[in-house]
């Protein structure tokens, strides 16, 4: 606009408009008298470098008069003109152009002062349809993290340029300016946006939100990058075409729109049809029936397919209308957790793999928790059964190989998670905003572990709400196929240390309580240090004496009492400890026993109920899970 005598670079928003303009410019039109036609053209700051490129005669519209004059005193055509209703900007401009051929057009930093928006822009859509030829539209991003940093603080302030400039009577994001391009008939084609790591709303320097050094920077930042990839985008500069007028409202009218209480992403490659069938049929059974059901195709052949078909068509009618197949052809066991959550309606998102049970109070559940604290994470809890594969009269079916044994915890324990997971996928449900709206998304460099990486980067920013209910069955597949057989143990370590090189590199939320819980794993660690210290330091004893006791016993009873195993299992050990307190078991008990000694209470350990109803998780950690002891 007229207000503002910035000077073209190649670096700013003339010259990335410049750089989309060359691209879409027809050939062959400059010696014929076509015309560059640049709205709110301000001081023409692309007339000289346009003109010279690209040989089109320049013409410049602007509302400033005396701006106007100016430029035709330097010899360039400009005309006045204030944009507004489209029926009359539309004859001004076609009396301006006077029957030559548009091959551009140019709105740049002047859609923001505008009060008629849409109807200007069916004005470019029109001419541009006339004339087939394109156009190149720049704004400020309002959504700029120097703004959004400062607002969430409370903090917004108007400036006399800039993004923030006092004479904007609009803003836009990048969703909104798309919104406000399809009212008007126009689409992005190319996009040469002008990022800032600093704008003009970087200040003050020593605000906590902005300064690059400050946890809360960091904090913000890791979200903002994940929520939208515009954070430090200045201003959008895009290339638009026109096309068909969208009858979709400019703004936002429906704040909350209906939606289902949960989704269900069910991945199934149809390998083993029955088990779909039967997790299905246990959705059917539900006390809550206010979920949809994605059933994700992961790279299905024609046979497999058919079969999924045919399994979803058996369903009761109430079940298969909102139950969809989507097919993913891409992708490792990520893509059908990325499609799938994107799909998804639902207030929540819940991951069912189609081999495991959800009870039939499994939605009702997780609605509880929900109504309780809302926007967080629903955990319940799911109990693990071992199971093989059959073949009974031709047809495949399973068959349990062992009880069911409760190995997870009640409660959800982030200190617990950051060590290794203790939630299978059909346990926890994520509320929607976790990937629609902080832009979470599934590691595609995962093979293995995605679970895990997806829900603590969620739990450290909305955090865990957790029910004792037992409402899932994981069932784990003594033989066959698995993700154990199929990766090897390098790539499951490999995912590990992926997983926890990203925790290390961001600021982590903790939840309420977790100073006192960090107090307690210190002095468990100290006390444990101390106690093998002062063992190794014990002198040797006389000749003849008493045989002093090898430290190695020492830390391996210390191993033992320190691992997550024996943690897990401490409600196991709560009715005796309850009825007589003295038979706790402390590390100090040990301190002063004998090799001997120490060697059978080593052994009488690990026959204990404890560690060997925690044996399945020490197996899973040697097939590829992370550590667990």
């Amino acid at each position: 606009m007229s207000n503002y005598e910035n000077a073209f670079a190649h670096d700013n928003v003339y010259g990335h408009a410049l750089d989309l303009l060359l691209d879409v410019i027809p050939r062959g039109v400059a010696g014929d008298g076509a015309i560059h036609l640049d709205l709110g053209c301000g001081h023409a700051a692309i007339a000289g470098p346009l003109t010279e490129a690209s040989g089109l005669v320049y013409v410049g519209v602007d509302a400033d008069r005396e701006t106007v004059d100016a430029l035709m005193q330097r010899g360039i055509e400009a005309h006045h003109l204030e944009l507004g209703a489209e029926k009359e900007t539309l004859l001004a401009i076609v009396e301006i152009i006077a029957g030559r051929r548009v091959a551009s057009i140019s709105m740049l930093d002047t859609l923001e002062h505008l009060y008629d928006v849409t109807g200007v822009l069916r004005v470019i859509r029109r001419l541009a349809l006339d004339n087939e030829c394109a156009a190149v539209i720049s704004v400020p991003n309002v959504t700029h993290r120097d703004i959004g940093f400062k607002l969430a603080l409370g903090d917004w302030q108007y400036t006399e340029t800039g993004i923030l400039d006092t004479t904007h009577t609009r803003f836009f994001s990048a969703r909104s300016l798309e919104r406000e391009l399809a009212a008007g008939g126009l689409y992005r084609t190319v996009r040469r946006d002008v990022d800032l790591e600093v704008s003009d709303q970087h200040f003050p320097d020593s605000h906590s939100a902005l300064a690059a050094g400050t946890t809360l920077h960091h904090l913000l930042r890791r979200l903002r990058s994940e929520a939208a990839p515009d954070e430090s985008t200045n201003q959008f500069v895009w290339a638009v075409a026109p096309g068909p007028v969208s009858e979709n409202l400019v703004y936002t009218a429906e704040r909350n729109p209906a939606r289902p209480f949960l989704s269900v992403v069910m991945r199934t490659q149809g390998r083993r049809l029955h088990c779909l069938r039967e997790a299905l049929t246990c959705l059917a059974g539900q006390t809550d029936d206010d979920f949809e059901v994605l059933v994700m195709g992961h790279r299905l052949e024609v046979q497999q397919q058919v079969g999924v078909e045919r399994v979803i068509e058996d369903l009761p009618k109430s079940l298969r209308d909102r139950t969809h197949l989507i097919k993913v052809q891409h992708g490792n066991r990520v893509a059908p957790l990325n499609q799938g959550f994107a799909a998804a309606q639902g207030h929540y998102i819940v991951i069912l793999d189609d081999d495991d049970i959800p009870l039939a109070h499994w939605v009702e559940t997780f609605r509880r928790m929900a109504d309780r604290e809302p926007g967080r994470m629903l955990r319940a809890v799911a109990v693990l059964q071992n199971i093989d594969a059959v073949e009974t009269n031709g047809q495949s079916g399973i068959r349990t190989a062992g009880g069911i044994e409760k190995l997870y915890p009640s409660e959800f324990d982030i200190f617990d998670h950051l060590r290794a997971n203790f939630t299978p996928n059909m346990a926890i449900a994520f509320p929607r905003g976790v990937f629609h709206d902080l832009g979470m998304r599934f590691d595609p460099e995962l093979t293995t572990t995605e679970d895990w990486d997806f829900i603590m980067r969620a739990a450290v920013v909305v955090g865990v709400a957790s029910s004792p209910e037992i409402t899932s069955i994981y069932h784990w597949w003594v033989r066959g196929e698995s993700s154990r057989t199929v990766h090897h143990q390098r790539e499951w370590d490999r995912n590990n240390g992926r997983i926890v090189r990203k925790l290390d590199s961001r600021a982590l939320i903790l939840p309420e309580g977790s100073a006192s819980r960090i107090r307690e794993v210190m002095a468990e660690r100290d006390s444990a240090r101390e106690a093998a210290n002062a063992a190794a330091l014990r002198p040797e004893p006389s000749r003849g004496g008493h045989t002093g006791a090898d430290p190695r016993n020492l830390n391996e009873i210390a191993q033992i009492l320190e691992s997550r195993s024996w943690r897990l299992s401490a409600p196991l050990r709560l009715p005796g400890v309850l009825a007589a307190p003295s038979r706790r078991v402390r590390f100090s008990n040990y301190v002063a026993m004998s090799d001997d000694s120490l060697i059978h209470a080593a052994a009488e350990l690990r026959r204990s109920r404890s560690w060997r109803v925690t044996s399945i998780l020490r197996r899973r950690s040697s097939a590829g899970a992370a550590d667990v002891r």
